[in-house]
């Protein structure tokens, strides 16, 4: 019969306790996580602390142990400093406390069951537990388990008999026992050591006997090998950090808030002659060898003309996808306002208003042939777009009605630009033609002819510039329509240009761009600045030159040095950027598979700072301009006076007269209801010099 005493039972109770045998193994639902035991609670943590301390059986507790270890606490939430550590419940256990007759009945019955019911009573017991109990239990059972361990090692350790006893000197069996060779001098320590211990000790072998080490047995070749393959992959990281730190030693950060005044040397116009008589000459001659480009202009009269250089999109930025289609004939124009129109080969034109993502506001159809470009004029409410039909189309943005349409062009229309009333195009049949959108006529005396198809057209107040595939680019003046110059440095098509009041900027499917003077009389390259692949767009702002390449990378240049101080990748995908369209903080990338608008953050402009990050500051030739005043050469003193006091935020908003258009910026408003449209910061894009 069965000696054991019957397992205790609560049934005499109001309500179960949980604890006894009849609670614990009969089947019950779920219990919700409020329910749980909690560490908190003192009567059931002393409860399952004593019954752990009572498990007298190594297997059970090791079982245990190992079901515990492989849960992930990481997960929970513990904070120990809510907590009591484990030697205060192990000092407040030590305190004979007399337990209730429930818990002492069912501590005898525990100690009196055999190992699979102690095993079975323990899983349920922690199954009630929270995380933060499992968790004390988990190093709990650790601890008990090495005590029982080397409990069992002090009982072997007493029982065994004393070597230097002659006590069984002449017991066959104890002879035998010694004189048999000790296992330990033949035993694999490289095998009851951990796989990590023993790879660092085979690390230290080389690749020679690291081989030989694959012959002992299956384990050994098995670490041997992944050894091997850790040290060659050490070995090649090594070297790639290597290569990496002796590639990247000689590259100077680029410090995004450096700005400073600088004298450029520019063709002289009339009344920078009459102003140059009266300056002193030593000081000139002394102010000239400080000046980029003196030796293209070495045999032209030149005027210095105070510029402002910053570095600019060279700070932090981010991004947000406006358009997310696939279009690999789309055209975009924006100029930094509110407003974003594009057309496509679907012969539609859109408007979209640009918020965190577009929004199209209109629709506008006429074209019977695919749109070739489209060009946004805020001044005047329009879209103007030019297609294969051959006919140029101006839309107004109040009505998405087509208002004017241009014919007399024999081929696809490719570019468009406009400046004040006139507006200027290139075709397929080789010609450029400028129209007066007062008049809307084309005026006849103004037709330009080139050789092959022309693919880019600028016009500003006093000239017109046209490029074609041949690779030629030439000036006409725009008001007695004369060529005044042709460039002819290109050896590939060249179907990007951008020109500003001093400077001209070409580019060629071959990836070189090229900088000119605007002027009809310098026919020198200031400065040419290499790609590996097509540029398809490009602006000049405060003396830097920013690109966008077919490789998908945005480069920003130093226009005065030809440096390249950063590039950004905008497309993984070659081939996939349209077009690139800048503003004063903002650049849209136009790629087949979406529409991107790159936000810079706004800088507070630094004149003092270095333009490279640990060097000394560059002397300042100058002072730094107002923001509504031009400065004069003899107000050096009071124009610095001026910079200290120069506010960062206005420093940007200059006005330019440049052959009497005045351009400046207007404030970015917008009525959505209306749908007027306001100049946004392109107009300005150019308005950060002066002459001095």
């Amino acid at each position: 019969m069965d000696s054991r005493p019957p397992p205790p039972d609560c049934s005499c109770m109001d309500a179960p306790c949980g604890m006894c045998p009849p609670c614990l193994f009969t089947p019950k639902a779920a219990e919700p996580l409020q329910d749980l035991w909690k560490l908190s609670d003192e009567p059931r943590r002393r409860f399952v602390v004593g019954v752990l301390l009572r498990c007298r059986s190594v297997p059970v507790l090791e079982n245990l142990q190992t079901s515990l270890r492989l849960t992930s606490w990481n997960l929970l939430s513990y904070s120990q400093s809510r907590r009591q550590t484990l030697p205060e419940f192990y000092a407040r256990l030590d305190k004979k406390a007399q337990p209730p007759p429930l818990v002492s009945d069912i501590w005898y019955w525990f100690d009196t069951s055999p190992d699979s019911v102690q095993l079975r009573y323990l899983c349920h017991l922690l199954l009630q537990c929270d995380p933060e109990l499992l968790s004390m239990a988990k190093h709990l059972i650790g601890v008990v388990v090495v005590r029982l361990k080397r409990q069992l090692e002090d009982q072997t350790k007493a029982c065994s008999p004393d070597p230097d006893s002659d006590e069984d000197l002449h017991d066959p069996v104890v002879t035998f026992a010694k004189s048999t060779p000790e296992p330990s001098k033949n035993r694999d320590i490289l095998g009851s050591l951990p796989a990590d211990l023993s790879k660092r000790i085979l690390a230290m072998l080389d690749e020679q006997m690291l081989k030989r080490c694959m012959k002992v047995c299956k384990y050994w070749k098995r670490l041997a090998g992944e050894t091997m393959e850790e040290i060659r992959f050490r070995k090649a990281y090594v070297e790639q950090v290597e290569a990496m730190m002796k590639r990247y030693r000689g590259i100077k950060l680029v410090n995004p808030s450096y700005a400073r005044m600088i004298d450029v040397l520019v063709p002289a116009q009339d009344q920078d002659q009459d102003h140059g008589q009266d300056q002193d000459q030593e000081s000139a001659c002394r102010r000239l060898k400080k000046c980029p480009f003196q030796s293209v202009y070495s045999n032209l009269k030149t005027s210095i003309v105070r510029m402002e250089e910053r570095n600019v999109y060279c700070g932090a930025y981010f991004t947000s996808v406006l358009l997310d289609e696939e279009d690999p004939h789309r055209v975009v124009d924006f100029r930094g306002g509110p407003f974003l129109s594009t057309a496509s080969k679907d012969r539609t034109v859109r408007l979209y208003y640009v918020a965190a993502e577009a929004k199209r506001v209109a629709l506008m159809k006429g074209h019977v042939g695919s749109i070739r470009v489209v060009l946004l004029c805020p001044d005047r409410e329009l879209v103007i777009t030019a297609s294969c039909d051959s006919s140029i189309r101006c839309w107004s943005v109040r009505t998405d009605q087509c208002v004017l349409v241009l014919y007399g062009h024999s081929s696809t229309v490719n570019c468009l630009d406009i400046h004040a009333d006139r507006l200027v195009s290139g075709a397929k049949d080789c010609t450029v033609k400028v129209w007066s959108l007062q008049t809307e006529k084309h005026l006849e005396e103004f037709n330009f002819k080139h050789r092959k198809s022309v693919r880019c057209v600028k016009i500003n107040a006093t000239t017109v510039f046209s490029s074609c595939d041949r690779g030629v680019v030439k000036l006409w003046d725009a008001e007695n329509a004369t060529l005044l110059r042709t460039i002819n440095a290109h050896g590939h098509p060249v179907r990007c240009m951008f020109v500003d009041g001093w400077h001209l900027l070409t580019a060629d499917t071959n990836g070189q761009v090229m900088a000119w003077s605007s002027g009809r009389d310098a026919e020198g390259c200031l400065m040419t600045f290499s790609h590996p692949k097509e540029v398809k767009s490009m602006a000049l702002s405060f003396l830097r030159v920013i690109t966008g390449c077919v490789d998908g990378k945005i480069r920003i240049f130093n226009f005065l040095t030809g440096e390249c101080l950063r590039s950004v990748m905008v497309e993984a995908e070659a081939g996939r950027i349209l077009s690139l369209h800048f503003s004063e903080n903002n650049i849209l990338v136009n790629a087949t598979s979406c529409v991107k608008l790159y936000h810079f953050a706004k800088v507070f402009w630094d004149y003092a700072e270095p333009a490279e990050a640990g060097d000394e500051a560059p002397e300042v030739a100058a002072a730094a301009v107002s923001p509504h005043h031009s400065v004069q050469h003899g107000l050096k003193g009071e124009g610095q006076e001026q910079r200290r006091g120069l506010p960062h935020s206005s420093s940007s908003r200059y006005k330019e007269d440049v052959g009497g258009a005045k351009t400046h910026f207007l404030p970015k408003t917008l009525n959505p209801n209306s749908r007027r449209l306001t100049e946004g910061s392109h107009a300005g894009f150019r308005g950060h010099r002066k002459t001095v």
